[in-house]
This record gives structure tokens, C-alpha cells and sequence, in this order.
């Protein structure tokens, strides 16, 4: 049975606000997108002569540690690292990227196998400093009962310094040699790497409590309330979504260009709505939280059938990105009350994979619905109306679900 919070910290409630965004600022530098994104694609494809699939192949095996990110959040919940549980490995996996993206930068000539192995360690740095911020979040949220505040401040930190990475990435891609992107790839996990070591306040805990951890959370799995939040998530994220990369390239012509801008528009999006989210969080704790998933999932899906040229396409992924992050957060606030001690982490990793299958596999429908010759628009009014039917269903009963 747990009797102490997983890692008591310190820090000024504004300090923390900071950290958030910080650590999520990292990811978006490093490897989520990533500076070095646009940048080795181009290298890829025009020094190396990669195709569209080889490319694709390329960047689905750099993103596997993403895929296990409820192993790492398990090893970061039950076994310390230097006496510490979140500082010592954000220590060794900033100190990884540092090293990955200096060691990077060295080599003259870079072969595909080189940048496999330099970026695949890299992201795996990132996915589990992903789990650790995740982790943070839920065990300062849930003593200080501000996680929708700091959820939301790790959203603005992403967005925003994706949106720079987007526009950066994108110039050093024509005028800059690669290594040059690598060596400016270490200058914020460095400064951050800096600010864990000398600031981050922790109190030691080298307690190695690995079976405790599953334990908890194997308790708390056989209680209502996480399988109905597991439930929660499936049901609201599997509605069926249009494929928009088809639809965008095949029928309104758009180049790779312009796909690359919606998705920088859609990070303005997403920085705005986290802002948005949060500053409603400080000032008013209980939010509506199921309402809000359930109408920024409905709204961020139905504003795809409104797309139908550039200029309806750039408005569509700023409002896309923007009802998008507060359906998110919406949802996942509140999965963190929900998460048991001594293995937070796992657990709100474990409910985020979920989401992200079950994403899957509504794009997988949508996908389906395309290929039968349902029109894109059409295929974004059912999903939409999908969510909207079984969210409205879900708040009616509300009363039989915990959380808030």
C-alpha cells in the first residue's frame, strides 16, 4: 500500500508551470518534431536518393521507442535512478541527446545506417524524457491539484517551439550543411540538461519498489474507475477520421510544402488552445471536462469538411489544432486522478498508448470509408457526429463515472 508521493518536489508553483513547458519545448526540439526534421528528410531523399517508402520506413523505425512508452514509464515508476526518480533520468537522457546530435555533427559524410542509429537514440531519449515530464505532471498535479494547468503548459511549450522548429528546420533544409542543424539541435536539451542538474529540486529516493509499482497498478485496474476511463478513451477516440494527407495531395493538389505549413498552422493551433485551456484551469479548477473532449474531439474532426483550398485549408488546421488540444486535455484530465501512486507514470503512459491505437484504427476506418469512395467531407460529418452521439451519451451518465 503506498504511503508517500512518488517524488516530492519544490519548486514554486510558477517555477513549475515553467518546467512543463520546458520539458515539452525539448521534445519539440529533439526528436517531436525535431530541428533536425525537414532537414535529414531533405538529406534522405536528395543525398541519398531515398524514396517516398524508404523514407517512410526510415522515420517509422526512429519512432519506435514512442511505441513503448508504457515499459519506460514502468522502469522510471519502480526503479530509481542515482538516487533519484525523475532528476537522474532526465540527466542521462538529455546527456544522450547532447551526445547524439554532437556525435552527429562529426561525421562528414553521413550514411543511412549512421543517422538510423544517431536519431533512434535520440528518440529514445526524447520518448522517455516524454514519460518523466508525463510522470512529473501527474504526481505534482495530483498533490497540487493543478494538472490541467500543467497539462496545458506542456501543450504551449510544444506547440510554440514546434511551430519555431517547423520554420527553422525548413530554411537550414536549403541553406545550412546538416551538421550545422546537429550541432544547433544540443543547444536547448543542453540548457536544459543544465537546469535539471543544478535546479531541479528532488528530494533522494533510491528505493527500487519495481514489483510495488506493477502492484498498484494492478489494483487499480480491478477497480470501476480506471477500466471505465480505458473504456472512455476507446470509445471517443476511435471514431472514424478522414485521411487528410490523401485527400490534400491527390484531390486538392497541394505539395509537400504546403502540407508542411498546415502542420505549422496546426501547432499555432495547438499553442493557442493550451493557452487558452490553461489560463481557464488557473482561475477556475473544475472544468467541464468531459464536455470539452467531447466537443473539441467533435469540433477538430468537423472542421475537415470545410477544407477545400489553401486559404479554407490554413483556417481549417488553426481551428483543427486549436479544439483538438483542449478535446485532449479535456479527456485526459481526467485520466490523471485516476492514476494510482507509485505507478503514475505507467499508467497514464498505458492510457496514452491506448489513445493513440485507438486513433489508429479510426483512421483506419476513415481510411476504409475513402477507399469505398465516401467523400471526405462526409466521412468528417460522421465522425464528428459519432462523437457527438457517444459523447452526449457519455456526459447523460456521467454520474456513474469518477473524475471531474
Amino acid at each position: 500500500m503506498a504511503t508517500a508521493p512518488a517524488t516530492p518536489h519544490r519548486l514554486k508553483e510558477s517555477s513549475l508551470v515553467g518546467l512543463m513547458a520546458l520539458l515539452y519545448a525539448v521534445q519539440a526540439a529533439s526528436s517531436n518534431p525535431g530541428l533536425a526534421y525537414l532537414p535529414v528528410a531533405a538529406y534522405l531523399t536528395d543525398a541519398l536518393g531515398f524514396s517516398a517508402t524508404q523514407l517512410a520506413s526510415f522515420q517509422a523505425v526512429v519512432l519506435l521507442p514512442w511505441f513503448t512508452k508504457p515499459l519506460w514509464a514502468l522502469l522510471a515508476d519502480g526503479v530509481a535512478l542515482g538516487k533519484y526518480r525523475i532528476k537522474g533520468y532526465l540527466t542521462l537522457c538529455y546527456g544522450l541527446v547532447v551526445v547524439g546530435f554532437g556525435a552527429l555533427g562529426l561525421v562528414p559524410q553521413l550514411t543511412a545506417v549512421d543517422l538510423m542509429v544517431g536519431v533512434g537514440v535520440i528518440s529514445t531519449a526524447v520518448a522517455v524524457s516524454d514519460v518523466l515530464a508525463d510522470r512529473l505532471m501527474v504526481v505534482e498535479g495530483q498533490q497540487r491539484q493543478r494538472a490541467n494547468v500543467y497539462q496545458a503548459a506542456q501543450w504551449v511549450g510544444w506547440g510554440s517551439t514546434t511551430v519555431a522548429m517547423f520554420l527553422a528546420g525548413g530554411w537550414l533544409a536549403d541553406h545550412a550543411a546538416l551538421p550545422t542543424t546537429f550541432w544547433l539541435s544540443t543547444l536547448l536539451p543542453g540548457f536544459s540538461l543544465v537546469l535539471v542538474i543544478w535546479k531541479l529540486p528532488e528530494k533522494p529516493d533510491s528505493t527500487q519498489r519495481l514489483r510495488a509499482s506493477w502492484q498498484q497498478f494492478y489494483r487499480a485496474l480491478g477497480q470501476p474507475q480506471l477500466r471505465r476511463l480505458i473504456g472512455l478513451v476507446v470509445v471517443l477516440q476511435i471514431s472514424p477520421l478522414p485521411v487528410d494527407y490523401l485527400y490534400q495531395t491527390q484531390e486538392l493538389g497541394f505539395d509537400n510544402g504546403v502540407v508542411g505549413q498546415l502542420k505549422a498552422v496546426e501547432a499555432v493551433g495547438t499553442a493557442l488552445g493550451a493557452l487558452g485551456f490553461g489560463l481557464w484551469a488557473w482561475r477556475a479548477p473544475q472544468l467541464p471536462l468531459l464536455s470539452l473532449a467531447v466537443i473539441g474531439q467533435a469540433g477538430a474532426t468537423l472542421s475537415l469538411a470545410f477544407m477545400h483550398d489553401v486559404n479554407s485549408a490554413y483556417g481549417v488546421y488553426l481551428l483543427r489544432g486549436l479544439l483538438g488540444i483542449v478535446g485532449f486535455l479535456g479527456l485526459f484530465g481526467r485520466v490523471v486522478p485516476a492514476c494510482p501512486s507509485l505507478a503514475e507514470g505507467f499508467t497514464y503512459a498505458l492510457l496514452v498508448s491506448v489513445s493513440n491505437l485507438a486513433v489508429s484504427l479510426g483512421l483506419l476506418a476513415g481510411g476504409t470509408l475513402y477507399d469505398l469512395g465516401l467523400p471526405f467531407g462526409t466521412i468528417a460529418l460522421v465522425g464528428a457526429g459519432y462523437i457527438l452521439v457517444v459523447g452526449s451519451w457519455l456526459i447523460c451518465c456521467q454520474t456513474d463515472l469518477h473524475g471531474h
